[in-house]
């Protein structure tokens, strides 16, 4: 629901219509948008009174939401679940344009700019926690009211977007889907390779009583030297998997995803590496070498801006590692960042980096390393830090 002020939209939400208990004007037929009037109130005890509800002749009352101003800027198409009746949402806005003294359109394009204001800082606070170039950013709509959003919102950001089949339902499948995530922490002053082994299988074991799956438990260590901090983050799925609703994708499908994920023709990038679950592509780019690491599933597993890839065997890992160390470093006034590092073994994509410390980095991945075939083909991944 939009909230107002005399100088314009001041805000949208966090009230829904659905808790208001009050019909969307988009979805509420035209006939019967007669003699609209502007009221502000409070949805529920203790709420601003700012929220717009319009009452109508028959004394129904209902409210203005995002998909109410999409409709009217025609940014919903008929196709799409959030698609309503243009011209009742018109109508029924026609009182926040007379209070305002702007038109239409104008309230219209409020609304989405407040939402796009609250939006925008979680997406790139997100991006910034994984490590993502803006160029790198696609957004996904789901839910029903997706559509309402994302084309106005990736317009903004100047950024691709898209909209899958079924949206409406996603959400719903994400839930079914559910990620388990557990932290252990302890303060461990010089961990050796048996404190990460014990602190990764209490993870481990957290996350299996919250009810992942066992096979899919991933675990991410995390050494803080200032703290002597001893962090593992276990990642884990529920029983109903994603693989049961994915078909493996064939290499021409792979080189398509990477090269429209890099903004390149096929004919731009390259194979750099491949092992039986993974592609690695890369290309040639103003001095850098963006990375794609993509699954057999065709899901884009890590995205850097600049990297070096080699293939080896499980048991040469720390000559790549050691070798990219240097290769990769990147000198600032005042400190040397050193590269984060991703393996590619199995069906599993490990994360190592945040270390400054080579030895506590060959040590982290020793502990991965010494559970494989030490003839197992490997994919060592370094990529240069930006942070």
């Amino acid at each position: 629901m939009i909230r107002l002020s005399k100088s314009g939209v001041s805000d949208v939400g966090p009230r829904s219509a659905h808790i208001a208990g009050l019909d969307y004007a988009v979805f509420t037929p035209e006939e019967e948008i007669v003699e609209p009037q502007l009221e502000l109130f409070s949805p529920k005890k203790g709420d601003p009174a700012d929220y717009v509800a319009i009452k109508l002749k028959s004394g129904k009352r209902i409210t203005i939401t995002n998909s109410c101003a999409a409709n009217v800027l025609g940014l919903v198409k008929p196709e799409h679940f959030s698609y309503g009746n243009a011209n009742a949402a018109r109508k029924a806005m026609q009182p926040v344009a007379d209070y305002l003294g702007v038109t239409v359109e104008e309230v219209a394009k409020q609304i989405l700019t407040r939402a796009y204001e609250k939006i925008s800082p979680v997406i790139m606070e997100l991006a910034e926690k994984y490590k993502l170039e803006k160029d790198q950013i696609s957004l996904v709509g789901v839910g029903g009211g997706a559509t309402s959003l994302i084309g106005f919102c990736a317009d903004k950001m100047k950024i691709n977007y898209s909209v899958p089949e079924n949206a409406e339902v996603i959400s719903s499948i994400g839930v079914a889907l559910a990620m388990v995530r557990d932290v252990v922490e302890r303060v461990v002053p010089n961990p050796t390779a048996e404190d990460i082994r014990n602190i990764k299988q209490e993870a481990i074991d957290k996350a299996v009583e919250s009810g992942a799956a066992p096979d899919t438990v991933e675990v991410h260590i995390e050494i803080d030297q200032q703290t002597s901090k001893l962090t593992a983050i276990a990642l884990g799925s529920t029983e109903v998997k994603t693989a049961d609703l994915m078909k493996e994708c064939t290499y021409e499908e792979a080189r398509r995803l990477a090269a429209l994920n890099l903004r390149k023709e096929e004919n731009e990038i390259e194979l750099a590496c491949q092992v039986p679950n993974f592609w690695v592509f890369q290309a040639e780019e103003k001095g850098k070498r963006p990375v794609r690491i993509l699954d057999k599933k065709g899901f884009i597993k890590v995205q850097r801006t600049d990297g070096v890839s080699v293939q080896t065997k499980a048991a040469s890992y720390r000559s790549a590692v050691s070798k990219m160390w240097e290769e990769l470093a990147v000198y600032k006034a005042d400190s040397i960042l050193r590269p984060d590092y991703y393996i590619c073994a199995g069906a599993r994509v490990m994360d190592f980096g945040g270390s400054t410390e080579l030895e506590q980095i060959l040590m982290l991945i020793d502990v991965e390393m010494q559970a494989l075939d030490p003839n197992m083909d490997i994919i060592v991944v370094g990529a240069k830090s930006s942070l």
